[in-house]
């Protein structure tokens, strides 16, 4: 990652890129580097010794006391190596995983300071690869391959020096095979960054793929369509699969004549060194050292071809995190105005969910009066729940002003803005976690009596006393084990508890079973007063009593006012009317062939 500079989503002093988190923690990472080159220079005294063995046994006469010290020497190497080498990967270790926290920190504060149209641009499988697979690579990379890359470059060096100074003609045969070894290398790797970018890209539709096929098992199993998604699955694998052979195919003859060459310079040691030794100017213990020493010297090239690979491999994913580390935050408080009451106001908004798709709303404006119901309806896509999302700043708009109390909500800090917010919304979402766990997320400090009055008020004390353990029942991933008008109580018992002066509700009873709906009605009523109310329904039973109703069609104001007063001028609101009251009557089977015999006559 880059080193420009990027908001870490608390207002605080902006983070950096990787560099910067290296930085941190980079005590850690140069005593994991250290302990890793002396290990790696520890590794070449045995080598050493053999040497000096060889020249002890050929001598004349052959001085076999020194075999024994020799040997403890190479011993004591071995042991001492082995010590640097736990104290390397101890220290790579920790200082891995201390960014591997704070990178993670990071990104889920991000996450949670951008706006909701963050989020639409990018899909799930690629947001689990970006804050899974690859901040995991920048661990992976800091705990194993930095410490050694930077003992394999340095080691190389120490000892390629080491060797020239004990005979030049013997060092440059040891690398001569190094400069073919790199040129076919290079070839190999020519285009390596545009396939690591493909390999990513693949990636990420397989984690999609996978993910959209465990989330929608249910609907594939009831519409028998498991071969053709399971189908989708298998062909984003064996897109990697086929990838992965073409890729063999393109490179795998670069690597395969990079490691010959890396492993032939016993080719040119033995009659260059044995006709240098013939010669007399060279002697047998150099002769060994070369024969022993240089193939290393050549192989120690590999480690730096792997660091170097996983240098590629991580740019693509650093681009990524940097990417979402870099994203604009909601735009942040601009005045320490605070709301004069809980009234909102609309003013003028136009929404776009992209910058050129088509509007949602155009020309918006209206006022929710301060502890009066304010009701939203309309077709089917006609922006109602969009403007509820406006409110709490989910979502932006592109042009115009939401008010709270007559400060623009973007003037307002974040926490004080959803404070005085509840929400009950169509999609409700339950958290892995107890019943008591998901209810406490409106108020942490909530006793148990106010958990349970607040269950009892919207209807859910009953079932949850029914479930295993009653309120520390495990609900499972996004509440699995409960039903949907469950869920829907369990919202409502939320912003009961919440206590919050403005409540938003967005087809609060639309999973309620008849039994239940006209209690939750009631709650919600209790619910309602004193406080400012914005309710999206689409029965429109459930809203005539409130106190203003605005009509919304294709994101346009089409009229306002009381039920009495739409029913009498407004068409669209006419028409809407007549629909709900027309499907009360319907039943199954006989009004279809009384609305078909109709059809006839007309």
């Amino acid at each position: 990652m880059s080193a420009r500079a990027v908001s870490d989503g608390r207002g605080a002093k902006p983070v950096v890129g990787l560099g910067r988190f290296l930085a941190l923690q980079w005590p850690m990472v140069g005593a994991s580097a250290l302990s890793a080159t002396i290990a790696a220079a520890l590794a070449l005294v045995p080598f050493v010794v053999v040497a000096k063995m060889a020249t002890a046994i050929y001598a004349e006469p052959p001085r076999l006391g020194e075999l024994r010290s020799l040997a403890l020497v190479a011993v004591v190497a071995l042991g001492v190596r082995y010590a640097f080498v736990a104290a390397a990967n101890m220290f790579a270790h920790v200082a891995a995983f201390r960014i591997l926290h704070e990178l993670r920190l990071r990104l889920a504060r991000k996450l949670g300071a951008v706006p909701l149209s963050f989020f639409s641009r990018r899909s799930t499988g690629e947001l689990k690869k970006t804050l899974m697979d690859d901040v995991n690579q920048v661990e992976a990379f800091v705990a194993h391959n930095l410490p050694d890359g930077i003992a394999a470059l340095i080691v190389p060096i120490s000892t390629a020096i080491a060797l020239l100074w004990t005979d030049w003609r013997m060092a440059l045969a040891s690398i001569g095979a190094a400069p073919l070894a790199i040129a076919a290398m290079a070839i190999a790797m020519r285009d390596a960054g545009k396939a690591h970018e493909q390999w990513n890209g693949i990636q990420d539709r397989m984690n999609a793929s996978l993910l959209e096929y465990l989330r929608g098992i249910h609907v594939i199993k009831t519409f028998g369509l498991s071969a053709q998604r399971f189908g989708d699955l298998a062909r984003s694998s064996e897109e990697g699969l086929a990838w992965m052979e073409g890729f063999m195919r393109t490179n795998g003859r670069g690597y395969g004549v990079f490691g010959a060459l890396i492993g032939s310079s016993l080719v040119v040691l033995v009659p260059v060194g044995g006709w240098l030794y013939v010669q007399g100017t060279l002697s047998l213990e150099s002769l060994v050292l070369f024969l022993v020493l240089g193939p290393q010297l050549l192989t120690s090239m590999l480690r730096l071809v792997f660091a170097w690979g996983n240098v590629e491999r991580l740019k693509t994913g650093n681009a990524r995190i940097r990417e979402i580390l870099s994203s604009p935050d909601l735009e942040g408080p601009t005045s320490d105005a605070r709301p004069a009451h809980d009234g909102i106001a609309f003013r003028d908004i136009c929404f776009q969910y992209t910058d050129e798709g088509r509007s949602v709303l155009e020309g918006v404006s209206f006022e929710a009066p301060a502890g009066k119901v304010t009701a939203l309806v309309g077709p089917s896509g006609a922006g109602k729940t969009t403007l509820l999302r406006l409110i709490p700043r989910f979502w932006e708009p592109t042009s115009g002003v939401v008010e709270l109390g007559g400060v623009d909500v973007r003037k307002l800090p974040l926490d004080i803005l959803l404070s005085r917010i509840a929400m009950v919304f169509q999609d409700v979402f339950l958290f892995h976690g107890t019943v008591r766990e998901n209810l406490r997320l409106a108020r942490a400090d909530a006793t148990d009596d106010e958990i349970m009055e607040a269950c009892r008020a919207a209807q859910a004390h009953d079932f949850i006393s029914a479930l295993p353990q009653g309120y520390e029942t495990v609900l499972g991933e996004r509440g699995a084990r409960l039903s949907g008008g469950e869920k829907q109580r369990l919202s409502i018992a939320r912003a009961l508890l919440k206590h919050a002066p403005i409540l938003l509700l967005d087809e609060a009873t639309a999973f309620a079973d008849p039994e239940s709906e006209a209690r939750i009605q009631e709650a919600l009523s209790t619910l309602c007063e004193g406080r400012t109310v914005l309710v999206v329904a689409h029965r429109l039973s459930t809203v005539v009593t409130a106190d203003h109703i605005v009509v919304l069609d294709a994101g346009r104001i089409q009229d306002q006012g009381t039920h009495a007063a739409l029913l009498a001028r407004c068409s669209l609101y006419q028409r809407l009317w007549a629909d709900h009251t027309d499907a009360l009557d319907w039943s199954l089977g006989a009004r279809v062939e009384e609305r078909l015999a109709s059809a006839e006559v007309a």
